[in-house]
């Protein structure tokens, strides 16, 4: 993997900020919105452009840029986080993420633990980084891409992160039924795979291909991925690879950073680095 296009360097000043918040994401409500406005103002910056995603729109590079803005920051889980960084490509400022779903991927990578106050405040002293993504297909995925038959359990997975317990089972029925018929080639692996998870790192592309069958590996990987990563699963490879093609003859049902896309079989994803630059905290 080729280096970074530029070395990490001190953080800028917060500064004119614009905050993109996901008000439907079970942690990030109107007193956690109004706990980081408060704590934005602490630390000198100034509130002058909002988005309620997905209500509304995350901006553009050009709205971005004709606001005068010097920090995005984005409050929400890896789809906001993803929406928001690909909405704003080309602008040159620097991206503040802050923990607001359920993974949070790669705030924890930037942030660790901390809360969005904790990391507001400690901003001013990070480090300004380009992130490892993986793209494939035109798209890109700043935490994770899932690629087979396993994605048709995104909905019984969303209904138990908003609580919807009553919708759990139906759609946990779905997927047992669809979830593991068949799966995807991957080039350089035998057999076929109902789930194929693709992560950005440093190294590479890590990697990891499900080839369980029957019901008590289902069940297995639908534990594991309700409850946090199915990787913890069984019948899980794991490896990292330069490279990795997927699919052979039919279309590919992926999602980048728990956003649903479809791409053409023999979709080739490669690692590479984020446009936009980060605040590294820790």
């Amino acid at each position: 993997m080729l280096p970074a296009p530029r070395s990490p360097e001190p953080a800028g000043p917060l500064g004119r900020v614009w905050l993109v918040a996901n008000r439907a994401s079970r942690s990030t409500d109107a007193a956690r919105i109004a706990a980081l406005g408060a704590a934005l103002q602490a630390a000198g910056a100034t509130l002058a452009g909002q988005s309620d995603f997905p209500r509304e729109s995350a901006p553009d590079a050009g709205a971005l840029r004709a606001a005068g803005i010097d920090t995005l920051v984005v409050l929400g889980g890896d789809g906001t986080l993803g929406t928001a960084s690909s909405a704003a490509a080309g602008w040159g400022g620097q991206v503040l993420v802050l923990p607001g779903g359920t993974m949070n991927l790669l705030s924890r990578a930037l942030h660790g633990a901390a809360s969005p106050e904790a990391i507001v405040a400690a901003a001013g002293l990070g480090v300004l980084t380009h992130v490892p993504v993986v793209r494939g297909g035109g798209h890109s995925s700043f935490c994770r891409i899932i690629i087979g038959p396993l994605t048709r359990w995104a909905r019984a997975r969303e209904n138990a992160r908003h609580g919807r317990i009553w919708r759990v089972w139906q759609a946990v029925r779905l997927a047992l039924a669809r979830g593991f018929l068949g799966g995807v080639k991957v080039a350089g692996h035998p057999g076929r795979h109902p789930g194929v998870l693709v992560m950005p790192s440093e190294q590479g592309l890590e990697v990891a291909l499900f080839s369980g069958r029957g019901v008590a590996a289902a069940m297995a990987v639908a534990v594991n991925w309700l409850l946090g990563d199915w990787r913890s699963a069984g019948a899980v490879t794991a490896f990292t690879a330069p490279d990795l093609v997927v699919g052979r003859r039919r279309p590919l049902r992926c999602l980048f950073d728990g956003e649903l896309r479809k791409l053409p079989a023999g979709t080739r994803f490669v690692p590479g680095w984020s446009d936009l630059r980060y605040i590294r905290t820790r």
